[in-house]
Parts: structure tokens; sequence; C-alpha cells
């Protein structure tokens, strides 16, 4: 006959962890192992529920506390959690419409910009001789006067 299984054994048994097949063997045979296990499970379970019971509950403490204090201090608090969320949701429902409607409107299409009747070069530069054989350009007399050694003299031989 084998040994009976030890304090290690009998929690995987307990915890469904797979054991050797031996031990496995021994623990469907042993009513003392079998035993054991089931007490082991059953101290967890009273364990656990005992837990629970000691877990306090929070939201008759938060009452209890709440209700010593003055009136006009404890109403703020309950008012402000219930409007609280619903202004956040809102707050953030606008924001992002805005926003939205600020990069829809930013990143649509650019205007097209309306044709241009086409003028011929021709025409451009009978234009500007007219306009400078008038009085030519205000204020540019002055250059009326240069020549084209000036130029040489003034930039260099780059021009020519």
């Amino acid at each position: 006959m084998s040994r009976h299984l030890d304090d290690h054994e009998l929690a995987s048994a307990a915890a469904g962890i797979p054991l050797e097949p031996e031990r496995l063997a021994h623990l469907e045979e042993c009513v003392s192992c079998r035993r054991s296990v089931n007490l082991f499970l059953d101290h967890v379970e009273n364990r656990r529920r005992a837990m629970e019971e000691e877990t306090p509950d929070w939201d008759a403490h938060l009452e209890k506390v709440l209700d010593r204090l003055p009136y006009s201090s404890a109403a703020p608090l309950a008012v402000r959690r219930r409007w609280l969320s619903p202004l956040l949701a809102a707050a953030a429902t606008i924001t992002l419409a805005v926003g939205t409607g600020m990069v829809v409107h930013m990143s649509g299409p650019a205007p097209v910009p309306t044709p241009r009747p086409e003028i011929e070069i021709e025409e451009i530069l009978a234009q500007a001789e007219s306009l400078l054989a008038e009085d030519g350009i205000p204020d540019f007399d002055v250059l009326d006067n240069i020549t084209d050694d000036d130029l040489t003299a003034l930039f260099g031989a780059q021009n020519s």
C-alpha cells in the first residue's frame, strides 16, 4: 500500500490540479485522503463565506457618515454626484461635435478660383510701354538716366 497524500498533494487535488497517475489512483482508493480533500474544500468554502460576511458595506458606512454631517455639507455632495456625470457627458459631446465640425470645415475642398480671361503677352507689353511712355513710373525718374555702362560698373560683368 502506498503512502497517503501530503498537504501539497491534498491542496492540488482540491484545486483540481492534476496529480501523478499513481497518486491519483491512491486518492481514488483511499477513504482517508478523499476525506481530507473534502475537509479542505469545506474549510476553503467556510473561509470564503466568512470573508464575505466580514467585508464592510461601504455604502452603509457612507450613509452613516453623511447623516452625521450638517445638511448643508452633505447635500452638495449628493447633488454633485447626480449632475456631474451628465454634465461631463454633455460637455464631451459638444466638444466632439464642434471639433468635428471645425475639422470638416477646415479640411473641405479649397475654393476653385474663377478663371480669368487669357491676355496675350503682346497686349500686356503694349500696355506697359504705353504706361512708361506717358509719365513713367512715379519716383523712378532716376532709372531713366542709367545707362548700360553704369549697370556694368555697378554690378560687374555678370549682367552682360
